[in-house]
């Protein structure tokens, strides 16, 4: 079978969860033998390159197509983050060329849901994969700008204003000129396609609908957890078009030691973005509520320019406090090690995420989690089983977790950590929606 797997953003440059389980889908598809190319935008441009650049650069013994292209030739950014007219155009051209027997849709941020339109019109067989909520949510994480949670576009896109948009609340608080967005945005009159601030709400406005529609035309639709699939019908895409498929892991991906778990003093360990949706102040806030001794280790990049404030914050909050390290990011040589050093594992997120594969990777370890009780990861992370679930948000629900691990440390002995799911798994049913 001849494939061709499409995201947003591939290795070497970018290899967060997205792009390993592409990674891994692909590796998987090949041990089948299976053919797969793989298609991604390539973040980094240079002056030197023209308009529109399509190169070859291969990862792992995979044909990688890598796509630049100027932001100039799209100036509406909104807009450019879900449609791109150019783009569709040469992937028209790619799929006569590769002519694969199906697609498979990873991500399409800034590449354009209106690929999967070009896929529908030449009649090659697509799914899609939702790895987060990017089709209802320009920010991707259903969080509104105070860090409360969202269910979806508000207001017809209205209310993702104050959140994604901030520049745009003036031209939103003008009824005329909403009623003239919203007539361009419904194709009565007015350009989307300009950059200035009316187009921009056009295109903000017409985003809900138009990702719904365009994701029903795929002929499947895969979620990664009952409550990201319930999310998505609740915004307008109905619930038996998608299939629930868990992340799985590739075997032999982690090394599972034979460690006595809980030590003394606990070693609890964060990994991941340090982001305010990862939520590691929290954590830290957990851990100064506690009068006992354990051992943090936050394993991220201090130095993520995007977060910089939100880092230094989370740095003042544990300043001073000699139980809570922060060692930088981890390799991947590196990742047996980390969880043969750690007792349990805290996954604080305070959006609805989906199943992080660090939380696989544990539980593949050994390592019991210690989660939000929000969103995907109360599927996966089962109370009083193989973790612990703490109110979302509360630094004093998650310390009462921590106390009770540091007092009764066979709570944590009692824990069956099994492995989930794997790969192979998940692409025997990728492979029945590819045929």
């Amino acid at each position: 079978m001849k494939l061709l797997y499409v995201v947003h953003q591939f290795f070497p440059e970018c290899h967060s969860g997205t792009e390993q389980y592409c990674l891994a889908t692909a590796r998987e598809a090949r041990r089948r033998g299976d053919d797969v190319e793989i298609l991604s935008l390539e973040p980094i441009y240079d002056r030197q390159d023209p308009p529109l650049l399509v190169f070859d650069l291969p990862y792992d013994g995979f044909r990688v197509r890598r796509l630049r292209h100027w932001e100039g030739l799209n100036p509406n950014e909104i807009l450019r983050d879900y449609e791109n007219p150019v783009v569709a155009r040469m992937f028209r051209d790619l799929l006569q060329e590769v002519d694969p027997d199906a697609i498979h849709f990873f991500h399409l941020r800034n590449l354009g849901s209106d690929l999967l339109e070009v896929a529908h019109d030449l009649g090659v067989r697509s799914i899609v994969n939702l790895m987060d909520f990017w089709y209802l949510c320009p920010r991707f994480t259903l969080l509104r700008s105070d860090g409360g949670l969202c269910e979806g576009p508000p207001d017809g896109g209205i209310g993702c204003v104050s959140c994604a948009y901030p520049g745009l609340e003036h031209t939103a608080s003008d009824d005329a000129a909403v009623t003239l967005a919203r007539d361009a945005a419904t194709g009565l009159q007015g350009s989307l396609s300009g950059g200035g601030a009316a187009a921009k709400l056009a295109a903000l406005l017409r985003r809900p609908a138009v990702q719904i529609r365009r994701l029903a035309l795929a002929d499947g639709i895969v979620a990664p957890s009952r409550f990201l699939a319930d999310m998505f019908a609740r915004n307008g895409l109905p619930r038996d078009r998608m299939t629930v498929v868990p992340y799985g892991l590739e075997k032999g991906r982690v090394r599972r030691s034979e460690v006595d778990r809980p030590r003394d003093p606990l070693r609890v360990a964060f990994a991941g973005v340090l982001s305010p949706w990862k939520a590691p102040h929290l954590l830290v806030e957990a851990v100064r509520r506690i009068d006992a001794e354990l051992e943090l280790t936050i394993h991220g990049r201090t130095e993520e320019y995007m977060f910089r404030d939100y880092i230094a914050g989370v740095l003042a909050k544990a300043e001073g406090d000699p139980r809570i390290r922060f060692p930088g990011p981890f390799s991947r040589e590196q990742l047996d090690d980390v969880l043969a050093a750690t007792d349990v594992l805290v996954v604080p997120s305070t959006w609805y995420e989906n199943t992080p594969f660090v939380v696989l990777e544990a539980f593949e370890a050994g390592v019991p989690v210690i989660a939000s009780n929000l969103g995907g990861l109360s599927e996966v992370v089962r109370d009083g089983e193989n973790g612990y679930l703490f109110d979302a948000g509360s630094a004093e629900s998650l310390a009462a977790v921590l106390r009770q691990c540091i007092e009764d440390p066979a709570r944590l002995r009692e824990l069956t950590v099994e492995p989930g799911g794997t790969i192979e798994i998940n692409y025997e049913t990728f492979r029945r929606l590819y045929s």
